[in-house]
């Protein structure tokens, strides 16, 4: 067996030099998707790359990393592209994960936007824009969030991948909004150091990339754990796919595409059986009833709400001072609840490949109608009802694109701790759809 062979540096000055000079050409969109660039720092580390290569001493990641703005960055200040943040000092290291990739051949090429604290699935920032579905060509379209500005790097080549934070969907929702692979670990796989949270209960480290098989690079170099080139073929996998897992508000193109995407896996020979699942439409219920995310966010919060109140986002901040009125017996009988909850749902998932879903049931809305404070709160639900799964059970999650040129995600969620494995099965559905490329073992 063959391991995945490392990516070239060959070139790799010239491509970042390429990425850089696009989002020079593209202005308006890196306006809206970038919060802080670095491009001779990036020129030079890619330079330095190369000439250690040439020596012997190629690196095993050079790729070009766009980098949410609740990571740290030695020289950035970690604003979560809130106003409340930007007169805090600079990071004086990087966040653990940015260290990680940067010593195995990243290039750190933008600091990127999102929505303010990554407390929203639509990526709508008040202060800082509002990045666009590179998807739509008049860009009327949101690119989804909280992980915006990351998901619009990847899509329009300002980088080769994007590390962002899911708490309910915030990684998948902008991937499959923008036609990109997004990858939602499970909770503990990844170093959390210096990562400024929303909900510590749900949130984690992940990435954006074009394909599945970039994110197993990525979660390789990260984790030591090996994958080959083998093929691990479609055929004889099963996978359960709930039954009405469509609720109100879904848009027929999703349905559709959907159905369709089920077709072609059924005659490559993937095992499809749908059965009743109704408890997952009872994890976010828990979630919003006890007040988890409100609570542990104005844990933090309260001092910065306390001081600078009138500096957040009209829909960020208030939400968040909500978390004071959250009691005690109520979050702890959630949490509860919800690690008993877990316990069935992988128990259920046991003889399966993974759970299939849509990843949203709705196409990206225009900015115009979600941002209306009638209609904001019905998409920011509708975004994440099916994402938010796999945060509240502790299970691993990927959304692929069976068209990358439609705004229309398949979500494959699998076992917590199978990482590893979801991974590989998720590159041999992609594999179905696109027609080429080698599945993974």
């Amino acid at each position: 067996m063959q391991t995945l062979q490392p990516l070239t540096t060959t070139g790799f000055h010239q491509r970042i030099r390429a990425q850089l000079e696009l989002m020079n050409e593209l202005a308006d969109d890196a306006k809206l998707a970038v919060l802080q660039r670095r491009d001779d720092a990036a020129l030079s580390e890619a330079e330095a790359w190369e000439t250690l290569a040439s020596s012997g001493s190629a690196p095993r990641l050079p790729i070009s990393l766009s980098v949410k703005a609740c990571f740290d960055v030695q020289g950035w200040v970690t604003t979560a592209a809130s106003r409340v943040l930007e007169a805090e000092k600079a990071a004086e290291a990087d966040s653990g994960l940015v260290m990680k990739l940067r010593q195995n051949g990243a290039v750190v090429v933008n600091q990127a936007n999102m929505t303010e604290f990554a407390f929203g699935a639509l990526g709508i920032n008040t202060n800082f824009g509002t990045p666009r579905s590179p998807l739509d060509p008049k860009r009327e379209r949101i690119a989804g969030g909280s992980t915006s500005g990351g998901a619009v790097s990847v899509a329009l080549g300002f980088a080769d991948v994007a590390l962002g934070s899911d708490t309910s969907g915030s990684i998948r929702i902008p991937a499959a909004f923008c036609g990109l692979a997004g990858f939602k670990p499970s909770h503990h796989r990844y170093d959390r150091s210096g990562m400024l949270f929303l909900a510590p209960s749900f949130d984690v480290p992940g990435f954006i990339a074009r394909d599945v098989t970039t994110l197993q690079r990525v979660d390789e170099i990260i984790t030591g754990e090996t994958y080959f080139t083998e093929a691990l073929p479609l055929e004889g996998m099963r996978f359960l796919v709930p039954k009405d897992i469509f609720q109100e508000g879904a848009d027929q193109e999703v349905a559709t595409a959907f159905a369709d995407a089920l077709l072609s896996l059924k005659q490559a020979g993937a095992v499809l059986v749908e059965l009743d699942f109704p408890e997952l439409r009872t994890y976010g219920q828990i979630a919003v009833h006890g007040g988890i995310i409100i609570a542990e966010g104005y844990a933090w919060h309260a001092p910065l709400l306390e001081r600078s109140a009138h500096l957040y986002d009209r829909r960020v901040g208030p939400r968040i001072a909500l978390g004071a009125d959250v009691r005690a017996s109520d979050y702890l009988s959630a949490l509860q609840k919800l690690s008993e909850l877990s316990e069935h749902y992988h128990h259920r998932l046991a003889n399966f490949d993974g759970l299939l879903t849509p990843t949203i049931p709705i196409l990206p809305p225009r900015f115009q109608e979600a941002e209306t404070d009638e209609a904001y709160p019905r998409f920011n639900r509708l975004s994440f009802q099916l994402t938010e799964i796999a945060n509240r059970v502790d299970a691993p999650s990927v959304t692929i694109a069976p068209d990358p040129t439609k705004a229309i995600g398949l979500m494959v969620t699998g076992r917590k701790g199978e990482d590893r494995r979801l991974l590989k099965v998720s590159r041999a559905l992609e594999a179905t759809f696109r027609g080429s490329g080698e599945d993974m073992e």
